[in-house]
């Protein structure tokens, strides 16, 4: 079966081995999802708020042709109600988020970095206000939700810059952004969420709100979900310092058992707080995720 080049720019084989995250998300959004951006609902109130860059391929009917007229330069009108939506990116950037088996087309971490860039995009483009929190043990990144390129480029650069290290102090963490996120926003949330299944659903209980919409999306490595096909191997702790030899053969069957019903739990916990979630291997490509940020986001502001 042949690859269109579609496909191809969403493989994240292919996606690895671009190293800007800001070229990342442009090649993505504008070049292997046409007309994606233009889809999401624009928000067009009567109060206008400032200008901003006009970006190619934008819907032209945003241009102030009086300023172009002027100054032969294109600018884009936003108004009060394109601002006061915000879409709040959280990482997880503990150690666990470093692991790459030979199976996947990157880290957890990097899989997760390129959603986070092209939500990062897409929302921008939109006029949504944006902002980024990472952690592992400690807070690597707190970036104060804004508008504009600029602002954009600053967040794209906070994601580039994570590190997978230190044990996820998830209710640390969380119990200090919770207490700061802006009214009406959504909350993107992305970790592989291991031995978190039920810390987590309680911290993020601020999804029952109707101010909020959580969108939790799981990052696994292929190893994760049935071992590695090795004969034998010696697996060691990425956040902490344990380590067990065996053979993945004589215990697999085990561990797909473990490893469902904490799957099966996880996901009845979100679905306790109301918030939506799915899983996603770090090999597959970032179409159906992008589709599942749009389809929360759109429900979001209407």
């Amino acid at each position: 079966m042949s690859t269109t080049a579609e496909e191809s720019l969403l493989d994240p084989v292919h996606l690895n081995r671009i190293n800007d995250l800001s070229l990342l998300a442009r090649v993505v959004v504008e070049g292997a999802m046409p007309g994606m951006h233009r889809s999401l609902r624009q928000g067009r109130g009567n109060e206008f708020f400032q200008y901003r860059s006009y970006e190619p391929g934008e819907d032209m009917k945003v241009v102030d042709w009086k300023v172009f007229a002027k100054r032969d330069e294109l600018v884009a009108k936003t108004f009060q109600e394109d601002t006061n939506f915000t879409v709040f990116i959280v990482l997880d950037a503990s150690a666990s988020m470093g692991y790459k088996s030979p199976r996947g087309a990157c880290s957890k971490l990097k899989y997760a970095s390129m959603l986070a860039a092209c939500f990062a995009y897409l929302a921008s483009r939109q006029g949504d206000q944006v902002g980024l929190f990472g952690y592992g043990d400690e807070t690597q990144q707190w970036i104060r939700p804004a508008t504009g390129s600029g602002h954009l480029q600053r967040v794209i650069a906070g994601i580039s810059s994570l590190e997978p290290k230190g044990t996820s102090q998830h209710e640390r963490a969380w119990d200090q952004l919770a207490s700061v996120l802006p009214g009406r926003s959504m909350v993107v949330f992305l970790s592989d969420f291991l031995e978190a299944e039920d810390t987590l659903s309680e911290r993020l209980r601020f999804s029952l709100s109707s101010h909020y919409e959580s969108l939790c999306l799981q990052v696994l490595d292929p190893d994760e979900l049935d071992l590695p096909p090795e004969e034998a191997l010696r697996f060691t702790e990425m956040e902490g310092i344990l380590e067990i030899s065996t053979s993945p053969s004589a215990i697999r069957a085990d561990y797909r058992l473990n490893m469902n019903r904490f799957l099966d739990r996880l996901k009845n916990n979100m679905s306790l707080i109301s918030a939506e979630f799915e899983s996603f291997q770090s090999n597959q490509d970032l179409g159906h995720a992008l589709r599942r940020f749009l389809g929360v986001r759109n429900r979001s502001k209407r």
